[in-house]
């Protein structure tokens, strides 16, 4: 059996997405704070966050960004740069639409998707010397 603690947030390192923390404790409850706003206002912020997203992520299905952002620059805009966009393993695509994504044609296996992603942090670290680290977790063999 655990033990039960409570943090002040101070206490609560959070860093990109992450929070060490809970890599190996688990979060019973939490206290948040947040300012009240019209259900007009939230519904407009709503609507602006979706057409951002259908504006600059693929509609395709895919598993969303692939790599977490390196210090230079976003990890999309790095792919792209590369030359990337619209690259291909078998039925696995570099997005058009955003770099940081792959996205299945129809048919692409979990080995053309692993092979798109080791192609793309290879030429990564060849040509700009990032080593591109994933963001989505691969489970399995």
């Amino acid at each position: 059996m655990g033990e039960i603690h409570t943090r002040p947030a101070s206490e609560v390192e959070s860093i990109y997405r992450s929070c060490p923390l809970l890599k190996g404790n688990i979060a019973l409850s939490a206290v948040l704070r947040g300012e009240p706003s019209s259900d007009k206002e939230v519904a407009e912020r709503m609507r602006e966050f979706s057409e951002k997203r259908i504006a600059s992520q693929p509609g395709a299905r895919s598993a969303g960004c692939i790599f977490k952002n390196p210090e230079i620059c976003p990890a999309g805009r790095l792919v792209d740069e590369l030359g990337l966009k619209g690259e291909r393993v078998g039925d696995a695509m570099v997005s058009e639409a955003h770099g940081n994504f792959i996205i299945n044609g129809g048919n692409a296996t979990a080995a053309d998707m692993l092979e798109l992603i080791e192609m793309i942090q290879e030429r990564a670290w060849a040509e700009r010397g990032v080593r591109l680290q994933t963001e989505v977790q691969i489970v399995g063999e």
